[in-house]
Parts: C-alpha cells; structure tokens; sequence
C-alpha cells in the first residue's frame, strides 16, 4: 500500500510539459526513477548498481536511461571507498549524446547525535561524451561533495519504519575542456523513506538543481525541480 502512495504521489506532483516543446524545460518538475540493486560481498565489501530513467513523465524531448555499477569498501566502519562507472544516453535522438563516468569516491560517517547519522562523500568524475556529430570524444573532469544528514526511524499515522534525509552537493568543474551540454552547479535534496521489507526500502526525494546549460557559445545557469522515487532491493 505504501508503495503505491509514493508512486503516486510522484507521479501527481509533476507539472505537465507544454504541448509541442522541443527543448528541455527548466524552472518546471521533470521525474527520476531509479532502482539500486545492493549485494553484501563480505563484511568489507559491497557490490552495488543503480538503474534508472530520467523525464519520461515530463518531457519525452529528453529522456535519458543509465546504468551505474559500483563497488564499495569499507576497511573502517566510519570510511567507505568507493568505485564505479556509469553509462547515459537518450531514449530519443533529440537528446541523444552519450556519456560514459568513471569515478572513486571517499564517503565519511559521522559523528551520530540522538539518532541522527552525518555523511561526507567526496567523488572526483571523468565525464566522456560521444559527439556523433564528428565522432569525437570530447571529456571532463569534475568533483562532488555531498554532505548529508539522515533521521532516526519514527512513526507515521499507524505505520513504522520511516527516516527522512536531507543533502547539499556543490559540484566543481575541474577541466578547461566543458562538454557543451548540462552541467550541475549544485543540488539541494529533501527526501522521506520508508523501510518496506528486509529487502526493500522506498524514497521519495525532491531535488533543486542549479544547471548550467549551453547558450550560443555561452552558457546559462537555470533552476531545476526533480521529484525522485528511488527502490533500494538488497540481496541475500
């Protein structure tokens, strides 16, 4: 039952694309869904892979799909490293450019106050786009910080196992050579979750970007509204 108030919650809260637009919209809802599949390798090490499509809802001008396998290890209990590789493309040619991401990561847990749980993730990306116009590759490096703050569970009406999360990540560009397409300057998330399962967790996150997006040579720097549900599946 909660699984589909939050599917539906999503889905309501998105504002209908103008008819006949052929460029994304900005200032406007777009919707993200994705699944992360998790494996527990050892105590140590962990294999994890998120799947998703992103504005199939909202504006079908700019749907994108991706996969994004990784591997985490965690010689502390408070210090995870990271590791994986994404790849992005378009459902449909108007947006089609696609990416490939590499990247490492550093994530930092605590200190823990009354339940509630602190973050760091540090990530430094290598962004590789495929521009089928000249069929080159055209590449980037960027890095990431997010910190982050989750809940303990609590109650809600007469169901249990909910948490709330919240996060800020500035992104840095950290190559001269920008690939003329979207770019982050950073995001605000705020998100409620609910523990379905041993195996399944649901979130519902709103997402506020600042994108930089191109412009005649140039770029400019727009508001974005995400609403984002996320399935986490762990496997035994």
């Amino acid at each position: 039952m909660w699984l589909f108030v939050l599917a539906s919650l999503a889905a309501g809260v998105v504002t209908p694309r103008r008819a006949g637009a052929q460029e994304p919209l900005f200032d406007e809802f777009h919707t993200w869904t994705d699944l992360a599949t998790i494996y527990n390798v050892s105590d140590r090490f962990r294999y994890d892979g998120d799947y998703g499509i992103r504005g199939l809802i909202t504006d079908r001008n700019w749907t994108q799909w991706y996969l994004r396998p990784s591997v985490r290890y965690r010689p502390k209990t408070w210090l995870t490293l990271h590791g994986g590789a994404a790849v992005v493309d378009a459902v449909l040619p108007a947006a089609d450019l696609p990416e490939l991401r590499p990247w490492v990561g550093v994530r930092v847990i605590g200190p823990a106050l009354k339940g509630f749980v602190l973050r760091n993730y540090v990530r430094l990306e290598l962004r590789a786009f495929y521009r089928k116009d000249i069929q080159e590759w055209d590449v980037g490096m960027r890095g990431r910080w997010q910190l982050q703050v989750s809940s303990p569970f609590f109650s809600m009406l007469s169901a249990n196992e909910f948490y709330a999360v919240t996060s800020v990540e500035p992104f840095f560009d950290l190559s001269s050579n920008t690939v003329a397409g979207f770019s982050d300057r950073f995001r605000v998330t705020l998100g409620l979750g609910k523990v379905m399962s041993d195996a399944l967790r649901v979130e519902l996150n709103y997402l506020f970007h600042k994108v930089r997006i191109p412009d005649q040579g140039g770029s400019l720097d727009a508001d974005d509204h995400v609403m984002r549900l996320r399935f986490f599946h762990t496997f035994y």
